[in-house]
Formats: structure tokens, C-alpha cells, sequence
């Protein structure tokens, strides 16, 4: 249990600088670097080593490898369907495991998902899915997780949603009328559809920043009474 804890400990700290570099980035840039959420992947891999859990850990690398892959190729879908099937036969397959391979499915061509989140989610899920249990007694991290990550997503865009009518944009539907002074000032945060009259404003959403507070509220809190 103390090793436990003492991972748990470093896990965090490197949790820490991570989530607030890809918060920063995506707020400014909305991109990470590829390699941002690699040493999420280590700790998992390597937790999973130390306590002889190789299975577990091959499953980590699995996923890790298939978030490093190009989104539009078959091989991105293969490799988690591959360790899926692996941690079920050899009977590693948890909660976590199972929600980190559905999230990755659904960064399949960054449809639903960009592949920068998806490399978030899935390494603190792997990170944490067990040297953070103490911390919360019975409740599960993957399934807290996804808990606050749909609280704090919901709040991120009402925000925005908020602050849209604050400074005077008009909507379209769920997307904004083109505003040329708006975008000049922050091309970075819209993608532009359509041209002339017909032209539209999408927000593109920095959505790292209500991962990690949503990885931030399950390793510190758990969830809450009510769900347990």
C-alpha cells in the first residue's frame, strides 16, 4: 500500500505539469504536441510492471500505440478491438479498460473526439483507474471521470455560449454569423464553413481544460455520495 500511495504521489505531480502545459496550449493554439500525454502512458505502463501486472501492461502499451497512429487508418481500430480481446481472455478487463477502449474507438478519423483529447482521457483513465482508489473509497475513477467530464463540458460551453451574447455575436443555429473583426482577433479559435452571406463561425472548443479538471475532481474527490 505504501509503494501504492508513493506512485500515486509521482503520478500526480507528473498529472499536474501535464494538465496545465495542454491546457495552456490548447487555450492558445487548440493543438498539444503528439507526445504531451506520453508520460501518462509511462506511469501507467510502468505501474502496472512494478506490481507484475503485464498483461495490464501490455494492454497500456496497445492503447498507447494506437493513439500514436493516423485516425483515418484500420490499424487504429484494430489495436484496441486486438487489446480488448486480450485483457478479456486473460481476464485483466476492468471498468477502465473497458471505457479507455471505447474512447478510443470514438477518436476513429477525430469524428467525435480529437486525437489530443483522446490521448488525455484514455492515459489518465490507465494512470489512475487503480493507484487512486484509496483516495475514494468504493467509486470507480474511469466512471467518476466521465461524471465531471460531462459537468465540466456542459459549464465550458455554456460559458461560451454566455460570453458570445456578452459581446454582441449572433447565432446561427448552434454555430455563430461570421464576424470578420471577431475572427481576426482570434483566428485560432474558429474554423470558418461556408463563404459570403451564407458564412459561419464553429467555436472550436478547448476541451483539454474540462478533462483535466474532470482527471483533476476524480483522483481528488471521487464521486460524489449520491452515486456511490
Amino acid at each position: 500500500m505504501l509503494f501504492s500511495y508513493g506512485l500515486l504521489i509521482a503520478s500526480f505531480f507528473v498529472f499536474v505539469i501535464t494538465a496545465i502545459y495542454s491546457s495552456l496550449s490548447d487555450m492558445r493554439k487548440r493543438s498539444v504536441n503528439s507526445f504531451t500525454f506520453l508520460p501518462m502512458f509511462a506511469v501507467a505502463a510502468l505501474y502496472y510492471a512494478l506490481i507484475h501486472d503485464y498483461y495490464l501492461t501490455a494492454f497500456t502499451l496497445t492503447i498507447a500505440a494506437a493513439t500514436f497512429i493516423r485516425t483515418d487508418s484500420y490499424i487504429y481500430l484494430i489495436l484496441p478491438v486486438a487489446a480488448f480481446i486480450m485483457a478479456m481472455i486473460l481476464g485483466c478487463l476492468s471498468i477502465g479498460s473497458t471505457i479507455a477502449v471505447v474512447l478510443t474507438l470514438l477518436g476513429y478519423r477525430e469524428t467525435l473526439f480529437g486525437i489530443g483529447d483522446v490521448k488525455a482521457e484514455v492515459s489518465y483513465i490507465l494512470a489512475f483507474q487503480y493507484i487512486s482508489r484509496p483516495l475514494f473509497g468504493a467509486s470507480v475513477f474511469a466512471i467518476s471521470f466521465l461524471i465531471y467530464l460531462s459537468i465540466f463540458s456542459v459549464l465550458a460551453i455554456a460559458a461560451f455560449y454566455v460570453h458570445a451574447t456578452i459581446i454582441g455575436l449572433k447565432f446561427r443555429g448552434i454555430h455563430l454569423a461570421y464576424d470578420e473583426a471577431e475572427y481576426s482577433r482570434n483566428r485560432q479559435k474558429y474554423r470558418v464553413i461556408g463563404s459570403g452571406d451564407q458564412a459561419i463561425m464553429s467555436y472550436r472548443m478547448p476541451f483539454l481544460v474540462p478533462i483535466n479538471l474532470a482527471a483533476l475532481f476524480a483522483v481528488l474527490i471521487g464521486l460524489p455520495q449520491m452515486f456511490i
